[in-house]
């Protein structure tokens, strides 16, 4: 039997669309992918309303989950108001760490400009930018800026995301 509003096309990878969504993205445009996808689905006129409204509502829960998830992983996080207390940054850097690893991401650097990239293979410097290549093919995405400040332009060699994900999960021991 078919699942509408689960489709298998969501789950054709090691994790789902909306997970991986969740890993890539910063958290606020996480959050405006999940209500653009769920207003989507209330704006539809199809024939099968009662269908589209299960995947709104489906979209939804999924995005209260992770809005519960990001605020600290409990419902206490999230006042009568409806209002989430939100962790710290190095909360939701540790997450972007691991989706990174996750998705085989090894390094980050920061160009001169003040970019910041995840590489799958060590960058080597070049005079204003970090370069990876390997086999034909340049293995680095761009990043929010804002994020991993302790990365900088000024750093001898790529910072390794295993040993930043190490430091913030110590709490913060051996930072720059």
């Amino acid at each position: 039997m078919t699942d509408n509003i689960k489709p298998e096309h969501y789950r054709t990878g090691e994790i789902d669309l909306f997970e991986e969504w969740y890993l890539t993205y910063p958290f606020e445009q996480y959050r405006a992918i999940m209500q653009s996808h769920a207003e989507k689905y209330l704006r539809r006129n199809k024939v099968d309303r009662v269908e589209d409204l299960g995947k709104a509502i489906y979209t939804l829960e999924i995005l209260k989950e992770k809005e519960i998830e990001h605020a600290g992983g409990d419902e206490e996080s999230i006042t009568k108001d409806g209002t989430i207390t939100y962790k710290s940054e190095e909360y939701e850097n540790t997450f972007l760490l691991k989706g990174f690893l996750e998705h085989g991401f090894n390094y980050l650097a920061r160009d001169f400009d003040g970019d910041i990239y995840v590489y799958k293979f060590p960058p080597m410097k070049r005079k204003t930018t970090w370069y990876a290549h390997t086999i034909g093919i340049n293995r680095a995405e761009k990043i929010n800026d804002h994020s991993f400040p302790e990365v900088g332009w000024s750093d001898k060699k790529p910072t390794k995301i295993a040993d930043l994900l190490a430091t913030y999960e110590n709490g913060g021991e051996n930072r720059k």
